[in-house]
């Protein structure tokens, strides 16, 4: 069932992928239920949806949208990577919605995982998204803006902190930060928990759990000198201030007491002294 994380402008679906040892994404040994969220952002009738979650997870999301934007209504979708927890319910979507706009980046073809049917009606569609260093510092430049709807921009950017090409999303109007396959590390102990982290909860995240989620993905990240990464989040944490972070996965963070607490665990896996953390999450 989605959720509304800001009225009717933003909104989370998917399902629960449960921790049980066959996903090789989390820390060995984890327990519990982690999201998997695609968002629906709306602006006066136009609707942009980020990521479209995984495929066991596709009739749930495909229902929540007829839900949400009415059967076979149109909407644009953005992808934050070309992997297939973002991808894999492109051709459902295009089967059964009005797909106006498609939003991609990188080397790698979305189409290549769908038929032929989908991928001659979407090619016309897609926009091509680029991004470059501005060769001031570690900074990365904006590579785009999409339109959400009147007055209302999602603003693109290549993060510093990935692997393959990745970008995450900025919405001033909710004041939403989508990062993608970073910030994963929130998961629930049951399936009818909240799949959103705020400041109503009892919030027993540790700064153990967060480096084993990083770590999990970015393996790399304890042999690595990682200060340029770590200057870099402080940096656009403080420049946006976010409200809300979303990630592909794991659960949403939201109020700025609850982000700033879990950029500080981020951050604290990013030190000098990440290797010591490291040897306490494995």
């Amino acid at each position: 069932m989605f959720t509304e994380l800001k009225n009717d402008k933003l909104v989370v679906l998917g399902g629960l992928i449960p921790l049980d040892g066959r996903v090789s994404w989390v820390p060995a040994g984890s327990s519990g239920f982690q999201p998997s969220n695609c968002y629906l952002l709306t602006e006066e009738g136009s609707h942009l949806l980020v990521d479209s979650g995984l495929a066991v997870h596709g009739e749930q999301i495909l229902d929540d949208l007829a839900t949400l934007i009415g059967e076979g209504g149109g909407l644009s979708v953005f992808f934050t990577r070309a992997e297939m927890d973002c991808v894999s319910n492109l051709e459902p979507i295009a089967r059964r919605f009005d797909i106006e706009r498609l939003f991609t980046g990188g080397v790698i073809n979305p189409f290549d995982a769908f038929e032929d049917l989908s991928r001659a009606a979407l090619r016309g569609r897609r926009h091509q998204i680029d991004a470059q260093r501005t060769g001031h510092g570690d900074s990365l430049a904006r590579a785009a803006a999409i339109e959400v709807g009147p007055g209302r921009v999602l603003e693109i950017e290549a993060p510093l902190l990935r692997l393959l090409m990745t970008f995450w999303g900025w919405d001033a109007a909710t004041g939403t930060l989508f990062t993608s396959d970073t910030f994963t590390h929130g998961v629930m102990d049951r399936p009818d928990a909240p799949r959103v982290i705020d400041s109503t909860m009892d919030d027993a995240t540790t700064p153990e759990q967060v480096a084993g989620h990083l770590y999990a993905k970015y393996e790399w990240i304890p042999r690595a000198t990682c200060e340029p990464l770590r200057e870099w989040l402080a940096a656009k944490f403080d420049e946006l201030d976010p409200e809300i972070v979303a990630p592909s996965r794991g659960c949403v963070l939201r109020g700025r007491d609850v982000v700033r607490r879990h950029l500080d665990f981020m951050l604290t896996a990013l030190t000098p002294q990440h290797s010591e953390l490291a040897a306490q999450v494995r």
